[in-house]
């Protein structure tokens, strides 16, 4: 049965992702086709949410634990079968996935604090490390657009101006398929860099949404089993 706060978080999750959807056509990339905004969308939450998953699971293996079953919708990874099967229903409490893992021994408060932090966490540092990506893309952009200084004409008193040249002369059929070949060349590298924008934003965007709706403490969250073990922690 959900509480109030599950459905207060999942409601904020799927209005958020909703608004970004609307938003997205003022991408270039997109074109304004609502369809190709969706389906961009469903396809980053699935890759943000294996990440946050394969957080979990990494720091689980790192303290010791055996890993179950990893589960992003709709996909659910069987460790003891070493097997993938299609799991359509959402898990309770979980938005989109989670990660199944038994102490055999050395368990610890401590050791599951860690493990619920880290799948936050690898959504936040993922969304640092592709702003920081875009943001050295756009500055290399920027300077490989540096206009090239072009001299200017000497003019000496007292001298006729130079002769112009021919008036018009019609390019070769080379030269015009030259032409054509930059033109194609720099409209493949505007929607290559349209859709490195697009992509690189709303990834950002929804990274750190889902990170920081995990650490709000609601019942079965990330946040939730950080404040169990913090309260643990301090009764000891």
């Amino acid at each position: 049965m959900k509480s109030l706060g599950d459905r207060i978080v999942y409601a904020l999750w799927y209005l958020a992702s909703g608004m970004l959807w609307v938003t997205a056509s003022k991408y270039d990339a997109f074109g304004d086709n609502w369809l190709i905004a969706f389906v961009a969308i469903a396809g980053l939450q699935f890759v943000i949410i294996c990440i946050h998953e394969a957080g979990h699971a990494w720091a689980a293996w790192r303290s010791g634990a055996k890993v179950q079953a990893i589960c992003v919708v709709p996909f659910v990874w069987e460790a003891s079968r070493r097997s993938v099967r299609f799991a359509p229903e959402l898990p309770a409490r979980d938005i989109g996935g989670y990660v199944s893992y038994i102490f055999e021994s050395g368990g610890s408060t401590r050791k599951d604090m860690a493990i619920a932090a880290a799948g936050p966490l690898a959504n936040l540092a993922s969304a640092a490390v592709v702003a920081g990506m875009a943001a050295l893309l756009s500055v290399a952009a920027l300077s490989g657009k540096a206009p090239a200084d072009v001299p200017a004409p000497v003019v000496v008193a007292g001298t006729p101006p130079p002769a112009q040249g021919p008036a018009i002369r019609l390019p070769s059929q080379a030269e015009l398929d030259t032409i054509f070949a930059r033109e194609r060349a720099r409209r493949r590298s505007e929607a290559l860099a349209d859709w490195g924008e697009a992509l690189s934003e709303l990834f950002i965007a929804l990274s750190v949404l889902l990170g920081l709706l995990n650490l709000v403490p609601h019942r079965g969250s990330d946040g939730a089993a950080i404040l169990s073990g913090w309260h643990a922690l301090r009764g000891r």
